[in-house]
């Protein structure tokens, strides 16, 4: 059993670790103040005001899947020698792969380049190709009967333990594992039983999360979602008061292991 760090203090803030997709590092409809953004920004500002500095790092991309980070453990966790490890995936694993991931990258991403041509792509045969594939995706995504995802609930779930596995065994960290925010209504409506398939990837989360002792912890933010039109704006991602209230789930849990 591997003790909580001691000696925190100025000289030796607690390190937090942040790995995730975009809900780990996007909010709707617009960032807060300094520190007012997602919940690693305002978890700092929390734990300072209990005694705790801290530094957040984040290592969270948008439209990422828990297997692609899995190949960079070495740069996207162990060398950031964390105290603590947030884990926040599922959505994506979560949905249908009734459109290639690529190309929904592809139409979705915000990495644009300035190449002659590029802006009139994006502007004049992206938009109408989306709105194409977007209906297929609804129609497809409701008749898929659950047979397809994005990463499999059994990839899914051995991947968080190997992630969990090396975590524990190379770094000692606590590791507080995120549950999956319920989608909103825009959502479910463009992509069909996204709410069931949430259901089953949280269970797992739970599952992987309750084989381990009490420094592998299932956070049920999920749970302080009462209005989905104020807490997630775009059916996916918080805002700046949602974040809070996450930030503040985790700092009582690391607050209750650092006086264990």
């Amino acid at each position: 059993m591997i003790a909580p760090p001691t000696g925190l203090g100025p000289h030796r803030p607690l390190r937090v670790h942040v790995i995730g997709n975009s809900a780990a590092v996007m909010v709707e409809p617009e960032h807060g103040p300094r520190d007012g953004g997602v919940y690693g920004e305002q978890l700092v500002g929390l734990l300072a005001a209990r005694g705790t500095p801290c530094v957040v790092t984040c290592s969270g991309t948008w439209m990422s899947r828990i297997n692609e980070h899995l190949p960079r453990y070495e740069g996207d966790v162990r060398n950031h020698f964390p105290d603590v490890l947030v884990i926040n995936f599922g959505m994506l694993e979560a949905q249908p792969a009734v459109v290639p991931l690529a190309l929904a990258r592809h139409i979705l991403t915000w990495r644009r380049t300035s190449r002659v041509g590029a802006g009139r792509y994006r502007t004049h045969v992206v938009p109408p190709l989306w709105r194409q594939l977007r209906r297929y995706q609804r129609w497809a995504s409701g008749h898929d009967g659950g047979r397809t995802h994005r990463l499999s609930p059994r990839r899914f779930a051995a991947d968080l333990h190997r992630l969990i596995d090396m975590t524990r065994k190379d770094c000692g960290s606590l590791v507080l594992v995120l549950d999956i925010d319920p989608p909103g209504d825009r959502v479910e409506h463009w992509l069909p039983t996204t709410a069931a398939r949430v259901e089953q990837y949280n269970a797992v989360l739970d599952a992987v999360t309750s084989s381990y002792d009490d420094h592998v912890r299932f956070v049920r933010a999920g749970a302080t979602v009462t209005d989905p039109d104020a807490d997630l704006p775009d059916g996916l991602h918080r805002s700046v008061a949602a974040h809070g209230v996450t930030a503040a789930l985790l700092a009582d849990e690391i607050c209750r292991w650092l006086g264990a």
